[in-house]
């Protein structure tokens, strides 16, 4: 059992927010990070780079020399893009030199496209990368050169970084060239460099370090070399005496995994700068789904199963009309000649599959258990596929018939490291097929292999891998040792490259984020789940392997399915059948257009205060006392003017870089196709020139200076600040949207299907509603929030009955049921809806209450500025009618935890 480490992220997590309120300058990204990125960051990537940049600020006293970090990120997380930002960091720093090392090949080739060729879908940085108004290139090299005038980076393995340092050839990299440069090394994969570490004194074995190490040299021979060669070596120039100048060297290791060793956490105790496991990345809703499907057909029917659901999702994406997607399905075998076998097999039945290879479909519900938890659902999302093809009308003639055009030889790939060598002329087309998978170019649907991609391999649209092999092939942990044999943990790797997000857009919902955990039953979850086939009667094996999910993050232990409806005394009620629900419709807004970018100029101010000029260097004598000195530093502030420029007068190429810059950002206005819908402009040039032209800004500058000489980066910033104001201004009237107003249906409009969604165990208290006759649904599922507000109005039960009708209902809102709010038209789900009648006059109240448990966001507020429009429109001075009966729609303020006075306020003045 490793003991308690406090490990460095930590140590800066309880600085940093401590500094955050003095010094938020801090943690800034710099813009020439943030502009040079083709991505943006994701919020545990922008706190791993926080720390980062928090650790090399000399405030925090943190850094070391040479500087050896961790960054222990789960796969999927983004890793390769804090590569790229440390690569311009260290840039700007003064550094020339990289070195990206890993232990297999095909993550090598990965890398470079993601780095140096800035044709490739997954290339990470701008089409050019500007800093200080300089372009900067990224050369890939075999050796480093003296005088290098942008970044030089050394791609390359570990047995050739290895044998470069220890063997002596022509045109290689030597030990002694590295050690006279500052290098950084950027490392991938890092787990396999604590090989020896991780080891107990008196266990590490010692390698012949003058042998050359090939193709043919065991990986465990290898990773003998790493901590050696890199960390002795190369980062501390082999510790070499009499060295003057301060060794700056970097050492940045990558991983998702580091091994549960004493010996390994002792290392790393003072490294580790960031960590975002695979459970808090689950947890975030931005992988898949894992789903286990165990069943008892054999080979070819477990092939044919996954088929049909690369089919399905086909189908579901052709529905939503979501571009250029197509699913991948995965084959893995025991050994690479079953993988031969398996692959000419599937060609074989591809060719001859008919409508009769789905009869097996018919044994499903002996065939297929679901589990009672998320993560086994085979039967039951087999059957959602055999009622679509009914419900749509369909045949399994016309999906033999899909297969049969979908996996020709042209689209399946067999790829296992042995069998691929450097003098095959396949290599090359095949790791960039493997590597761009999701590029709408890309003809490839399946895949077969044994092992070689469990590692490095970089997949969004992976959805189905088909176990085809039967028996436990040492799965399971090792009953004597204890260990997770070598096969399972494969297994569980291959699983982590498939359950990276395949992105897309569906209404306001995120887009790299699972949309539908609260709604399992909607179609477009198929899109957000990975399928794992095996042969069910290996159950030992499938509980070795559940287990092994479980330990590391991939299946959650508290999390179970539940299917919510309403109480059958309330669906069969006259109150349920009688009574309106009101809701109203998001519809196009009428006044979009009606402020234009001429009506905002006429009332525009925009001033900028410049920055004083940084004083490069100056002499000062003193030759008086402290006080003296104090008084003579003392220096009055000098004159300021301001300068009233146009827009036109500044230089274009400044204007673009600035509108280019603002186009990045997610669902921009800048974006060309945005600029043209809302201003009907054919050009960048035109909205320059044209439209813009005249804008004025006030420049606040020092005594004898021009807005020319101010420099670039400078003018940059005020352009970005002024039009940042300008389509601020914009934005506010220009909303396409609007919230309509309310009309009146019927509850199964909204509740007439249950609902199923995942849900947190400990969360759940079905008690609240057995106890209460009035709460609508037949389970409750909430935070703690939610259940202080059902005890709320359990206290409140007597006070209601007063005034109101006996029979009135809580309704949970189980995410089926949205408003609009009229401004803009966002959309809201309030989590309960409070049904009241009074006793006398019998106008019937509509109540929305939305509990919220912590700090009120600011993007929340419109929600609560919306419940009280709700109010001011249609609640007590204002009834709206429907077949005769009088309805009063009310939204009360939020129900919170740290103040409820407003919100108690209000409820008792409805209770009278």
């Amino acid at each position: 059992m490793i003991e308690s480490i406090k490990y460095l992220y930590q140590e800066i997590n309880t600085q940093k927010e401590g500094l955050r309120n003095f010094n938020p300058e801090v943690f800034d990204i710099p813009k020439y990070i943030t502009e040079n990125l083709k991505y943006s960051f994701f919020d545990w990537q922008k706190d791993s780079f926080e720390n980062f940049l928090f650790y090399n600020n000399p405030k925090s006293k943190l850094l070391t020399t040479p500087t050896h970090l961790m960054f222990n990120m789960a796969t999927g997380t983004g890793k390769t893009l804090l590569m790229a930002s440390t690569i311009l960091y260290y840039y700007n720093a003064g550094y020339r030199h990289f070195i990206f090392f890993v232990n297999q090949n095909n993550i090598i080739d990965k890398t470079e496209n993601n780095f140096v060729d800035n044709t490739h879908i997954k290339y990470l940085f701008t089409q050019k990368i500007v800093i200080d108004d300089k372009t900067i290139e990224i050369k890939k090299v075999d050796t480093f050169s003296d005088s290098p005038q942008g970044i030089e980076i050394k791609f390359t393995s570990m047995s050739k970084l290895h044998n470069d340092v220890h063997t002596q050839k022509e045109n290689q990299t030597t030990l002694d060239d590295l050690n006279t440069k500052d290098i950084v090394m950027l490392a991938d994969e890092a787990h396999h460099l604590n090989t020896d570490t991780k080891k107990k004194k008196g266990e590490q074995e010692v390698l012949d370090l003058t042998i050359e190490l090939t193709g043919r040299t065991s990986e465990k021979e290898i990773e003998k070399s790493w901590e050696h060669t890199v960390i002795e070596l190369i980062l501390n120039k082999n510790n070499k005496k009499g060295v003057k100048d301060e060794n700056k060297n970097v050492l940045l290791e990558f991983t998702a995994t580091i091994p549960e060793t004493q010996e390994v956490a002792k290392k790393y105790e003072n490294k580790i700068i960031s960590k975002f496991g695979l459970k808090e990345f689950l947890q975030a809703g931005y992988t898949k789904e894992i789903n286990l499907v165990s069943s008892s057909f054999g080979k070819k029917d477990r092939i044919m199963q996954a088929l049909l659901f690369q089919w399905y999702r086909h189908k579901i994406a052709l529905k939503y009309e979501i571009a250029n997607f197509k699913p991948v399905v995965l084959f893995r075998s025991k050994t690479i000649e079953e993988s031969k076998t398996d692959y000419q097999e599937f060609l074989g039945w591809v060719d001859s599959v008919s409508a009769d290879d789905f009869r097996f479909l018919k044994d499903i519900k002996q065939a297929i258990v679901d589990g009672n938890n998320p993560n086994e659902q085979g039967k039951s999302r087999t059957e959602k596929v055999i009622a679509y093809i009914a419900r749509e009308k369909l045949n399994f003639g016309d999906i033999a018939n899909w297969i049969k055009y979908s996996y020709q030889e042209k689209n399946v790939i067999i790829t296992n490291s042995k069998t691929l060598t450097i003098k095959d002329k396949k290599v090359d087309e095949i790791e960039k097929q493997l590597n761009n998978l999701e590029d709408k170019n890309n003809n490839i649907r399946a895949i077969f292999t044994v092992d070689r991609l469990t590692e490095g391999w970089d997949v969004l649209n992976l959805f189905d891998i088909v176990r085809l092999y039967e028996g436990q092939n040492t799965g399971g942990t090792n009953q004597k040792t204890g260990k997770t044999p070598e096969s399972t943990t494969k297994e569980k790797q291959l699983i982590g490259r498939g359950v990276r997000y395949y992105p897309f857009e569906y209404t306001d919902k995120i887009k790299n984020k699972r949309k539908f955990d609260d709604d399992t039953d909607n179609e477009l979850r198929i899109l957000e789940e990975l399928f794992y086939y095996t042969f069910d009667e290996e159950s030992r094996y499938i509980s070795h392997l559940k287990n092994e999910l479980k330990k590391d993050g991939y299946i959650a232990d508290n999390r179970t399915t539940k299917t919510f409806d309403l109480k059958a005394g309330f669906r069969e009620s006259n109150f349920y059948k009688n009574t309106k629900i009101w809701y109203n419709k998001q519809v196009d807004n009428p006044n979009r257009k009606k402020k234009t970018l001429e009506d905002i100029q006429k009332t525009f101010s925009f001033v900028y205060q410049v920055k004083k000029p940084k004083l490069s260097e100056q002499i000062v004598q003193f030759e008086l006392n402290n006080q003296d000195k104090e008084q003579k530093l003392n220096i009055p502030t000098k004159k300021v003017r301001t300068e009233t420029i146009k827009f036109s007068q500044i230089e274009k190429h400044i204007v673009n870089k600035a509108i280019n810059i603002k186009a990045k950002q997610d669902k921009s206005l800048f974006r060309f196709s945005q600029l043209k819908t809302e201003l009907d402009i054919g050009s960048i040039d035109q909205l320059q020139n044209v439209i813009l032209k005249d804008f004025e800004l006030s420049v606040v500058l020092g005594e004898g200076l021009k807005f020319q000489d101010i420099d670039n980066s400078q003018q940059l910033d005020i352009v970005i600040k002024c039009l940042d104001k300008i389509f601020l201004e914009l934005k506010n009237n220009i909303h396409p949207k609007i919230g309509s107003e309310f009309i009146a249906g019927s509850f199964d409009k909204f509740f007439k299907e249950p609902k199923t969604k995942i849900i947190e165990t400990n969360n759940q208290d079905d008690k609240i509603s057995t106890d209460n006759q009035w709460y609508a649904l037949d389970g409750f599922v909430g935070t703690n929030m939610e259940k202080s507000l059902v005890e709320l109005i359990k206290t409140r039960v007597g006070n209601i009955e007063e005034k109101y009708d006996s029979e009135f209902y809580l309704l949970r809102n189980e995410e089926v049921y949205k408003i609009y709010d009229y401004e803009q038209g966002r959309g809201f789900m309030p989590d309960f809806i409070l049904l009241l009648k009074e006793k006398d006059t019998n106008t019937q109240y509509q109540i929305f209450i939305e509990p919220k448990g912590g700090h009120i966001e600011d993007n929340d507020r419109w929600k609560e500025d919306f419940l009280v429009e709700i109010s001011r429109k249609h609640g007590l001075d204002t009834v709206i009618k429907a077949e005769n009966k009088d309805y009063k729609l009310i939204g009360l303020p939020f129900f919170t935890k740290d103040n409820n006075s407003v919100f108690d306020n209000r409820f008792k003045e409805l209770l009278g």
